[in-house]
């Protein structure tokens, strides 16, 4: 290459460190957008086993779990109270995590609900097939199946409090104030 060439175009380790630094500052400005984003998609699918994955990979948080479905008009209500706590709280410790109940077959109407409500956590949908009782038992054998249904969990990954039926913002903040003291 010629030498008025490569003073126009550096040297091939200046162009290097020059798009690692743009790199670099891209991944950075993208990577709060790109998890939004995610967020207003479904993460995948889970059972029993996946969900207590879910909250372990959160350890050390307080973690709020909430079992909706879009067909609950109470889980639709109570949604934008679940997004506000966890912009709220979780530079305090907080992590809420969303399980839609809704059938595979509404996964369009499940991702329009999640586009609309602009949640910044992930959402899952609950696995198809195998027995629901079983599911439901391993969440809380006292859960009778209604929605919404709230489980927390403390910092330590031990369930610590159910919520069951629609909750407000107050009520969802109570129960994660009162784990994080």
């Amino acid at each position: 290459m010629s030498s008025s060439r490569r003073a126009a175009h550096g040297s091939p380790e200046t162009r290097a460190a020059v798009l690692a630094v743009l790199a670099a500052l891209v991944a950075l400005s993208c990577s709060r957008t790109v998890f939004a984003a995610d967020a207003t998609r479904l993460s995948g699918d889970l059972d029993a086993k996946g969900l207590a994955e879910a909250v372990a990979k959160n350890r050390g948080k307080v973690v709020v779990v909430n079992f909706w479905a879009t067909w609950c008009v109470p889980c639709r209500e109570e949604f934008p109270d679940l997004v506000k706590l966890e912009r709220a709280w979780r530079d305090r410790g907080v992590a809420v995590l969303g399980v839609s109940i809704d059938f595979a077959k509404d996964v369009p109407k499940i991702e329009k609900f999640l586009a609309a409500s602009k949640p910044d956590f992930p959402n899952y949908l609950k696995r198809s097939g195998g027995d629901d009782q079983d599911f439901i038992d391993a969440v809380d054998p006292k859960w009778g199946g209604e929605l919404p249904f709230t489980v927390v969990y403390g910092r330590d990954g031990k369930k610590a409090r159910v919520l069951s039926g629609k909750q407000s913002y107050a009520d969802f903040e109570n129960a994660v104030a009162a784990l994080l003291q």
